[in-house]
């Protein structure tokens, strides 16, 4: 009896053992919890949350079709070839990611663009926008503060259109400061680097150029100054010529009871043909008088533009500007030279997201009695563009 309880007892011992075994065997571990990308809306659509992290995420772009001509014997504001189709595609995608902190909302945003014009590819452009801001703080390469600020809403460009007319667009490296206050009040200071706007792409020196804006967005529209201090007026790479500055001040307003209809003002003062000029950033920034003289930006211009919203998809616009006394291009000489310009301009937009735009800007400047050329000039383009 007693060996046979041994060996009993030892069998169950043994299978209990295998048994352990095999349940051990097949324990499966608990899966990991999967985290699924989470919609932001504290920004607005498009945001989402980047997994593991409090930053929101926003990836967008647009595809551009455009085709367009110009001429003149002076040069024209797009800067097309004359008696010729200019075909342009464009690809852009931007990124803007956002978070808050105790100093308020920290930001990093990059637009890239890539571009075939007719047969050329352009990959000068595919830097577009790339900057960073904490709270009123903001770094990096954009627009110039002359062009447009984080808070000045509606001040900013020149007429209603894409291009905006003759207003002195141009980019630049920056650091700024935006102040946003009640009433909707705003205010910006910005130290801006021209270190590209000579031919070596080497800075002319080591002082900066300075833009201050000021200015006030409300329900009725907005009015606002801009004050741009340019360093050096000299773009040829030499040693620093002389200095000059820039005024603009301007009014946009919303007209009653026509919802996205509004009427802009804007007046231009510039004591040379320097950089916050409005001639600067178009076709036209030195053009050929006649007789060997090239000529640059006026004194003195104002600008006028109405836009009219005839419903949800269409709208259409009109501008006017005027200009006394060009100078002498990259000086403070004056040619004694006037102009003006015509601008229309309408936008369909039959489905959400897909836009049919066409702009026509025609100008006629003075040219120096006894020159053979033509100082009227024309150009124009139609646009397509699906946003996303």
């Amino acid at each position: 009896m007693k060996l046979k309880s041994l060996i009993l007892g030892s069998s169950v011992a043994a299978f209990s053992a295998v048994g352990a075994q095999a349940a051990d065997a097949i324990v499966i571990a608990e899966p990991e919890p999967v985290e699924y990308v989470r919609v932001c809306d504290v920004y607005g659509a498009g945001f989402f949350y980047i997994p593991g992290t409090e930053t929101c995420l926003r990836i967008g772009g647009e595809v551009r079709a455009q085709y367009g001509t110009g001429d003149s014997d002076i040069g024209n504001y797009n800067g097309m070839a004359n008696d010729q189709w200019h075909s342009r595609a464009r690809g852009r995608i931007y990124f803007d990611a956002r978070s808050e902190t105790e100093y308020g909302l920290l930001r990093g945003y990059v637009r890239l663009d890539l571009q075939k014009t007719n047969t050329e590819f352009s990959g000068a452009q595919l830097v577009n926008h790339v900057w960073l801001s904490l709270g009123g703080f903001r770094a990096g390469w954009t627009d110039s503060a002359w062009v447009s600020t984080p808070q000045g809403g509606v001040a900013a460009g020149g007429s209603h259109t894409d291009n905006g007319f003759f207003y002195g667009y141009h980019q630049t490296h920056l650091i700024q400061y935006n102040f946003s206050g009640s009433n909707g009040f705003f205010a910006t200071g910005s130290i801006e680097f021209d270190e590209t706007q000579n031919v070596s792409n080497l800075s002319n020196n080591y002082t900066p150029n300075l833009v201050g804006v000021v200015g006030v967005n409300q329900g009725w529209g907005a009015a606002w100054l801009k004050v741009g201090y340019d360093s050096d007026i000299n773009t040829t790479g030499r040693d620093a010529l002389d200095s000059g500055f820039g005024v603009s001040a301007g009014l946009h307003y919303n007209i009653p009871g026509a919802p996205g209809s509004s009427f802009r003002l804007i007046g231009y003062y510039a004591d040379s043909d320097n950089t916050y000029n409005p001639l600067t950033g178009t076709g036209l920034a030195a053009w050929n008088t006649g007789l060997g003289v090239l000529a640059g930006g006026p004194e003195w211009s104002v600008l006028a533009s109405y836009h009219h919203q005839f419903n949800a998809q269409f709208g259409a616009s009109i501008g006017v500007q005027w200009f006394n006394d060009f100078y002498q291009a990259g000086t403070d000489i004056s040619t004694g030279l006037d102009g003006w310009a015509l601008e229309l301009a309408a936008v369909w937009t039959p489905v959400q997201n897909f836009t049919v735009r066409t702009e026509v800007i025609y100008s006629d400047f003075d040219t120096v009695p006894g020159s053979v050329l033509d100082g009227d000039s024309i150009s124009g383009f139609v646009r397509f563009s699906r946003f996303f």
